[in-house]
């Protein structure tokens, strides 16, 4: 039986009207008849009858057609299956973009395969935020983590908070006077060294590039999200910096005997957003992705 003479029967059932029925199926109407003439002989009953009233169903096309819709769903559901079993043996990439230089993805990676296989996690960090957003808008990004309060108008599928801390050369000569000056700042306020200078930085351009600043009228040596440059920019030019509390894992532990870390009260949201293109077998690596990445 042809899966398409039942689609046709469908589609007639609903319209009683060959002229129209032919025009949603694209098929001339003498090849519409033969479909339901050749669906009729291979059920043995008449499907509708043709009179000065029009086209209407007989009581056997009418329990055909509960039978055909109930027949046609399961097909859908089987065909369904099939393509998502073939696509278990394919390789899936999530092309995922991030802010930080790194947001613990190698553990992120692990969990990821380890529970859904055959999927690998292409991750391009240190970008900015208009960089993110512009891929995920040509799908050439699936997922993105960004500052929550720069993005408008998009929902982020999940939502998570960040602390911020402060980087100093071990026994810098600013360290006293950064402790003194965030002891009698107001609450929330981000702290400058200079209590002559009070500048505040913008948070969400520290998630996407990481101001070094050095002296205490914070002069800005340069901005950048490798994290290897910032250690020795810090450690050479006594130097500082504020960064979300979670890179601190990336810095090399042989570098962390040359550095001071000072947490803050600063905080901020991030989003895990979604691109708008992304093809549907990806849903449950994406799903996966976001929970670990807002809770690990």
């Amino acid at each position: 039986m042809d899966i398409r003479n039942l689609e046709a029967f469908i589609v007639l059932a609903e319209t009683l009207n060959y002229h129209k029925a032919s025009e949603r199926l694209y098929l001339s109407q003498p090849a519409l008849t033969k479909k339901i003439h050749g669906l009729e002989d291979i059920l043995g009953a008449s499907l509708f009858t043709r009179g000065p009233n029009g086209t209407r169903l007989t009581d056997f096309g009418h329990k055909t057609l509960e039978n055909t819709k109930k027949f046609l769903t399961h097909y859908e559901q089987f065909k369904s299956q099939v393509h998502f079993d073939s696509k278990e043996k394919i390789v899936r990439h999530l092309y995922v973009g991030s802010s930080f230089p790194i947001h613990n993805y190698a553990q992120i990676e692990k969990q990821v395969t380890a529970k859904k296989g055959n999927v690998v996690l292409a991750l391009v960090t240190g970008l900015s935020i208009e960089q993110q957003i512009n891929l995920l808008n040509s799908g050439m990004l699936h997922v993105a983590v960004m500052p929550l309060a720069s993005i408008v108008q998009v929902e982020p599928k999940k939502v998570f908070t960040e602390n911020l801390v402060y980087i100093f050369k071990k026994r810098s000569h600013l360290i006293s006077k950064f402790r003194t000056t965030l002891n009698t700042l107001e609450h929330g306020d981000v702290p400058a060294i200079s209590s002559e200078k009070k500048e505040v930085l913008e948070l969400t351009d520290c998630l996407s590039v990481f101001p070094i600043y050095t002296d205490e009228n914070m002069n800005l040596l340069l901005k950048t999200n490798d994290i290897m440059l910032i250690v020795e920019m810090i450690v050479k030019n006594s130097a500082y910096t504020c960064v979300p509390k979670r890179i601190i894992s990336s810095i090399p532990e042989c570098y962390m005997n040359n550095l001071e870390i000072i947490e803050t009260d600063k905080k901020i949201e991030l989003g895990v957003f979604w691109g708008n293109t992304m093809d549907s077998y990806l849903f449950d690596d994406a799903e996966h992705f976001s929970a670990l990445v807002a809770n690990i």
